[in-house]
């Protein structure tokens, strides 16, 4: 296998930049300085189980696709440092952005000997097309490569942010792990869930919210999940910061869902902050605690955070289309103390990981709860000039989700999510939230494990099944159609033959 020189990525020409700090790890490498992991990186508590089971993973004959949930801020990076590290097979560390790219590649610098001399970046973004043993790649920039990658040996593959990628044969991702022939495949993410649509009996659309290992009519690509790190845990352990709630009275009538049950509509969002008091909300929310230094507000339209921003003092905007340039520096401004609050369209719920946040004002109303575990986990790292983080919720999401302290993934039957007071947030259609708790589902699988007595179906509908004629037992054994979803009803026949 052939790999690039390594190359100065501080360097310009049509090559993307990278950070200071991996500029750092270049010339650190290119000079003869080196450092021990140890001196780099020591594992918190919570940390070295997961580790583990992951190099286990990509260590195992014939492993099943599978998860590792962790927590916003509990370190990914770290984790696919310490797998890259632990590996002498060709690894593919795979994520969905360029910004996440050079964070856990530069992890993976800081952590070895030799400042990564073993790995590579194949990524169009950065202008860098380098194959190496431990290769840090965009999907976009290796979908068409599969064989290629496959003839260098490449077997195994970490996909972070794993639950943004769709698993159908037919994506890019689908596409690569087939010509590539990947045998191991261990995703990360801290939200294994995914929107899922579908009729009812009375054929209404619903949506709902299921774990990426549950069965669908498109089937499930991850097969199980090895290991789950609970929010509880980071926040007992004080990985992070406490979250203060303030949830003003929210009349939640105007909010509308839109065709396919999954979010309400954008023009019901605008109505019901609005006619909540709206801009005045917000302002006098800000008024109301002078002393949060750094404030993401969450509006519902480009307009009214350009308005909020003319009102009110030491504040900017950020919205999707403005320009690069204006936003990084906005941004740089508000890290410096220069810009107290930012009004920001959802544009800020993901990637933007600035410790110092210690108030988010939601001016919004959402169905999402991984929206919701979003925007709130911008405000979760810790930081020492910061004692907590205030949440000021002006559009009705605490009392529809709870505290996102008290999520928790669990595992009965299959998984699920829950929420606060143990409602059910997962496998129901989301206009339902709120009406089934994990009690209901304990009971469901308890219903679930014990054989059914009776036919379901057909002519002998309603009839003991240890009554049916014995001929025609053996009959739909053999001839029936038994797959997942009958498998029960097999085993309860075949339980009356013995």
């Amino acid at each position: 296998m052939t790999t690039n020189k390594i190359q100065n990525p501080c360097t310009g020409g049509a090559a993307e930049r990278l950070s200071d700090a991996c500029c750092f790890a270049w010339l650190a490498l290119r000079h003869g300085f080196f450092f021990h992991s140890e001196d780099m990186i020591t594992l918190r508590e919570n940390q070295s189980e997961p580790i583990r089971k992951a190099i286990d993973f990509f260590n195992e004959k014939k492993p099943k696709p599978s998860l590792i949930v962790l927590p916003t801020a509990w370190g990914k990076s770290i984790l696919t440092a310490f797998v890259a590290k632990n590996t002498a097979d060709r690894l593919i560390v795979l994520q969905p952005s360029k910004e996440l790219l050079e964070q856990n590649y530069l992890k993976y610098c800081t952590l070895c000997d030799g400042f990564g001399a073993n790995a590579g970046i194949y990524s169009a973004s950065f202008g860098r097309k380098d194959i190496a043993q431990i290769t840090y790649a965009t999907i976009g920039s290796i979908k068409n490569l599969g064989a290629k990658f496959k003839a260098l040996g490449f077997t195994k593959m970490l996909i972070d942010e794993a639950h943004l990628y769709p698993r159908e044969a037919d994506s890019m991702l689908g596409r690569f792990l087939t010509d590539s022939g990947i045998t191991h495949v261990l995703g990360i993410t801290a939200t294994p869930v995914k929107l899922q649509t579908g009729r009812d009996r009375d054929l209404q659309t619903y949506s709902k919210l299921v774990m990426l290992t549950s069965r669908s009519k498109k089937g499930n690509f991850f097969k199980d999940i090895i290991h789950v790190g609970q929010v509880s845990e980071m926040v007992s352990l004080g990985y992070w910061s406490p979250l203060t709630y303030q949830a003003e009275g929210f009349d939640s009538s105007m909010l509308v869902f839109n065709s396919s049950k999954s979010e309400y509509t954008e023009e019901s969002v605008q109505l019901a902050y609005e006619a909540n008091g709206g801009t005045e909300q917000v302002i006098q929310a800000l008024d109301a605690h002078p002393e949060r230094r750094h404030v993401l507000a969450f509006v519902p339209s480009v307009d009214d955070a350009i308005r909020l921003s003319g009102r009110y003092p030491n504040s900017a905007v950020i919205y999707g289309d403005m320009d690069k340039r204006e936003r990084a520096d906005i941004i740089s401004r508000f890290r410096a103390g220069e810009i107290r609050v930012i009004f920001n369209v959802r544009v800020l719920s993901t990637g933007f990981d600035y410790t110092g946040i210690d108030c988010i004002v939601l001016g919004i109303s959402t169905a999402s709860i991984a929206l919701y575990y979003q925007i709130i986990g911008r405000a979760t790292r810790i930081d020492p000039e910061k004692k907590d983080a205030l949440i000021v919720d002006l559009g009705g999401n605490v009392e529809r989700f709870g505290r996102v302290e008290d999520l928790t993934f669990e595992q009965g039957r299959m998984w699920r999510l829950f929420g606060s007071g143990g409602r059910l947030l997962s496998g129901i259609p989301i206009t339902d939230i709120g009406k089934i708790t994990r009690e209901d589902t304990q009971a469901i699988d308890r219903q679930a494990v014990q054989p059914i007595q009776e036919m379901p179906f057909g002519k002998y509908k309603g009839q003991k099944l240890s009554e049916i004629p014995l001929n025609y037992r053996q009959w739909m054994l053999a001839n029936f159609d038994w797959n997942a979803r009958n498998e029960k009803l097999r085993k309860s026949i075949i339980a009356t033959l013995n």
